[in-house]
């Protein structure tokens, strides 16, 4: 692989006469040019060059050569110089650290973090709560032995909304787009059916553990609702 720079060339010890030089190098050979006119062309193996701070010493013809280039970690890699330039040295290794993480391969997609399905998990358990409190309410006229069934045209829709939300949870965390706006669905009707039945029906202080596992289960729905995170955490 050969290696192309510009550069300036000075005796050593003057460094008032300098030239600008064009520096080729390949595999075998050093080429300095400066315009049409050959500077230098040495072969690599055997000549005498090494590295200082700035720059290259060359020896050649019986005489010393300053060289200095744009590009003196690259010259220095191509000559195979081990080099005992300290500050060359770090330039060198400088050169070699890539900052960051490595880059994505074309045509391969970035590995996705794990998904956190803590708020599906938490809008689950407000169905749950709104489920068991439907539940409640069925149950309650034959415990108490009522005449009435309090809030009996409620508990079926309450049980049916508790599930729903369960099944919404379970697709919000598979990652379907559409049950968000199922969610907030689901969440509005039980709101609007839990104020229908606590202005229909009188209340009973026996239906009060129902009334909590509802109101429970909907605060969590909509506590999840307003976190933002619904279907969106990584």
């Amino acid at each position: 692989m050969a290696i192309e720079s510009k550069g300036v060339v000075h005796m050593r010890g003057d460094s008032t006469q300098t030239i600008s030089v064009e520096v080729y190098a390949d595999e075998e050979t050093l080429r300095l040019l400066s315009g049409d006119e050959v500077i230098g062309d040495w072969p690599i193996h055997g000549m005498g060059i090494h590295a200082l701070d700035e720059g290259f010493a060359i020896r050649a013809e019986g005489e010393e050569l300053i060289l200095k280039t744009d590009d003196d970690v690259g010259l220095a890699e191509q000559l195979g110089l081990m080099t005992s330039s300290p500050r060359l040295a770090r330039r060198m290794a400088a050169s070699h650290n890539v900052e960051g993480p490595p880059p994505v391969p074309l045509g391969e997609p970035e590995a996705e973090p794990p998904k956190s399905n803590l708020s599906a998990i938490a809008f689950a358990l407000g169905g749950v709560l709104v489920f068991a409190g439907g539940a409640f309410l069925r149950a309650a006229p034959e415990l108490v032995g009522a005449d009435t069934v309090a809030l009996g045209s409620y508990w079926l829709a309450f049980m049916i909304g508790g599930l729903v939300m369960v099944a919404i949870a379970y697709l919000l965390s598979r990652g379907a787009r559409w049950a968000q706006v199922a969610a907030i669905l689901a969440v509005g009707a039980m709101i609007i059916v839990f104020a229908l039945a606590v202005q229909n029906v009188t209340l009973d202080p026996n239906d009060l553990l129902a009334y909590g596992f509802l109101a429970g289960g909907i605060v969590v729905g909509v506590s999840v609702l307003f976190s933002g995170t619904l279907g969106r955490e990584r």
